[in-house]
């Protein structure tokens, strides 16, 4: 089958992860009116990808794309882990990581992917998204380069659908933030592509921040 298909696939929206539930820390970000405006989204997105995932998930998951065994696999989720500081988003990373492995395994072969999900269940491993991700498109046939721009893709129409969603800007804005963060994308992957998996360095203080004040909000729409 066209490894497009399964790209496709498991960046689509309707995908049964339950990352629709995440917003990244966007939800703190516009209670605290810090972000207002569709620009404002647009930035905030750069910075997710550049200076985030960039330097971390995408880093792990083009890592765990190229992994040789089981053994690799468990230390690079566990690096992933311990460079996630707010609790809510390690949670929400293993939430949604152990339903993308649990769903992917039914559709594609790999005993990598199976070993991962049975490290995952019997607590050896924290099963964070982004690794399990890089598993699914292995599995599927998907370069390490179309897997982490699909899983930069999903993250950021994520964002966007979430800002929908909270009412900040409309369908429209939303698609044409996602159009433009395009060249965004590119380039957060190809610095993920030369990065050193062992030296992960996110860097995001003012979302870290809002990630961890989400946990105790008195309501919220997100779980991030």
């Amino acid at each position: 089958m066209n490894p497009l298909l399964g790209l496709l696939q498991l960046a689509d929206s309707g995908f049964p992860s339950g990352a629709f539930t995440l917003s990244h820390g966007l939800e703190t970000l516009v209670a605290d009116g810090v972000v207002r405006t569709a620009d404002d989204v647009a930035t905030l997105l750069r910075v997710s990808l550049l200076d985030r995932l960039a330097r971390a998930d995408l880093v792990v998951l083009v890592a765990v794309h190229g992994a040789a065994g089981l053994d690799e696999v468990l230390e690079l989720d566990r690096r992933l882990s311990t460079v996630k500081l707010a609790a809510g988003e390690r949670t929400a990373s293993e939430r949604v990581g152990r339903r993308l492995a649990i769903e992917a395994s039914r559709l594609a072969v790999s005993d990598l992917l199976e070993s991962y999900l049975a490290a995952v269940q019997a607590g050896r491993s924290a099963g964070n998204t982004a690794t399990s991700m890089g598993l699914a498109m292995r599995a599927l046939g998907v370069s390490a380069r179309d897997a982490a721009t699909g899983a930069a893709w999903g993250f950021a129409n994520g964002l966007c659908t979430a800002a929908v969603r909270l009412g900040l800007i409309g369908h429209g804005k939303a698609q044409g933030i996602l159009r433009e963060a395009g060249a965004v994308i590119e380039a957060a992957v190809d610095r993920a592509l030369v990065a050193d998996a062992h030296e992960l360095r996110p860097c995001g203080p003012q979302l870290d921040v809002a990630l961890a004040r989400h946990e105790s909000a008195a309501t919220h729409l997100f779980v991030t």
